[in-house]
């Protein structure tokens, strides 16, 4: 795993975020990391059929688009034909090929309820031509699906435990989170200004992934993780008061760091404007859809 994306947050302490580029991958860049083929191939049904690198079971490529929209397509009438793949159905369709036509048709209804746009952000439209891949928004949004299939792959054993929503809110562009400076009160209780600027491993044990930083910088990241989900630090560390006792939440934290590491190494050529907080919003566990009360 590289480092350079998690000392990104680091840095914020000192350094405004970068802009939200949801749309500046070149097209170059389009195959993605996860390198999904380019469909052809019937699912037989099943919406995570196929095999993603190194033979792992796809994670479910259209049900992240289609939880906050509709799981069918909506004023559609073509019988049988949706049952065939969408890639026999429609020209040049890259990544969702192997879905039947009706997943993937409901899968395309339902990005407006994610990105709060219709077909014309994508597509040419007024041409008819919904093949033709002249726009970066169609091509990023390919690259965004891919990236969602490889979080919950990769992270969550293909469960569909993230979704378009969870982070666009009905929106182009995911909110943008402001880096909160402040330190925890535990800290404060138990650290000097001179603790404050030491290195990290020094003043607390078991430290693995967050190294490489001042005291100081660490604290804030901790405070920011307070606020952007909502919790005190017993929520990871317990209530016992061992910051470097084991604790599931704990370990489970630290996957989502590396999580926050592939994504900004494969998708946003390691600047990647997402933080805890895109999703979480201030929340424990994120809203996954606009039902969802968390």
């Amino acid at each position: 795993m590289r480092r350079t994306p998690l000392l990104l947050l680091a840095l914020a302490c000192s350094h405004a975020q970068p802009e939200p580029a949801p749309l500046s991958v070149p097209a170059e860049k389009a195959a993605g990391p996860a390198n999904l083929p380019d469909a052809g191939v019937e699912d037989a049904g099943t919406p995570d059929a196929g095999s993603a690198d190194g033979g792992a079971t796809r994670a479910d490529l259209v049900s992240p688009i289609t939880a906050a929209g509709s799981e069918t397509p909506v004023g559609l009438e073509w019988g049988e034909k949706g049952d065939q793949p969408a890639a026999k159905i429609f020209k040049n369709v890259k990544v969702l090929g192997e879905l039947k036509g009706n997943r993937f048709m409901a899968g395309m209804q339902s990005m407006r309820a994610n990105l709060g746009e219709k077909c014309r952000m994508c597509h040419l439209v007024k041409q008819k031509d919904f093949a033709n891949d002249t726009k970066k928004e169609k091509r990023r949004a390919r690259e965004m699906i891919r990236m969602n299939e490889e979080i919950n792959r990769r992270t969550f054993g293909g469960e569909v435990k993230v979704t378009c929503w969870m982070c666009h809110r009905g929106q182009e562009e995911p909110e943008k989170r402001p880096f909160a400076k402040e330190i925890p009160d535990e800290f404060e209780q138990i650290l000097s200004p001179n603790d404050l600027r030491e290195p990290v491993e020094k003043v607390f044990k078991d430290v693995r992934v967050l190294k490489g930083m001042e005291a100081r910088q660490f604290a804030l990241i901790m405070g920011w993780f307070e606020k952007e989900l909502g919790v005190e630090c017993e929520h990871c560390h317990g209530k016992k008061g061992d910051f470097a006792a084991e604790e599931p939440k704990k370990a489970r934290s630290r996957e989502m760091l590396e999580m926050a590491s592939y994504i900004a190494d494969g998708y946003y050529g390691g600047k990647s404007p997402v933080t805890c907080g895109t999703c979480h919003r201030g929340k424990a566990v994120p809203a996954r859809t606009p039902g969802d009360k968390s």
